[in-house]
């Protein structure tokens, strides 16, 4: 299931709510490549499994397409699920039925960090009060990627 939520949330990473489109390029740009996920965490405890894989998603050409299982086949386009705009970066990402990721997320060089919790949208009052604002898996599910180099 964490490899699937992975997944979604790398696609997610890939698409953009932009403000212009030379900001949407310059963003995408900063995502193009191959990440490994190198930690994933809930709560300060390690979702990875020893001695299997680390999920892996591509973003390349404004596309993206992940290794993780569950992931869905091919490439997908990339379009509406992130806000550079705001401080720091969000991303929504809609699951199953009427739960969303709320989630934040960065991008320094050769790593990206997300870090968000999933929301029931029909029961919560305030859904964006459960956005992080900072990087920690006492505030939801914590992945931080590398890039590969080439």
């Amino acid at each position: 299931m964490y490899q699937s939520l992975c997944f979604l949330l790398l696609w997610v990473l890939a698409l953009g709510h932009p403000p212009s489109k030379d900001a949407a390029k310059k963003e995408l740009a900063k995502l193009e490549g191959t990440w490994v996920v190198v930690k994933m965490e809930a709560n300060g405890k390690t979702l990875l499994e020893k001695g299997k894989p680390a999920p892996k998603m591509v973003v390349k050409g404004g596309k993206v397409a992940g290794d993780a299982q569950g992931a869905p086949q091919g490439a997908m386009e990339l379009s509406k699920i992130l806000d550079w705009s705001k401080k720091p970066k969000t991303v929504t990402l809609p699951l199953e039925g009427a739960i969303k990721f709320y989630g934040i997320y960065e991008v320094n060089g050769d790593e990206l960090r997300v870090c968000g919790d999933g929301v029931e949208t029909t029961t919560e009052k305030n859904p964006e009060g459960r956005r992080p604002k900072k990087f920690d898996s006492n505030l939801g599910l914590l992945i931080v990627f590398k890039r590969e180099k080439k």
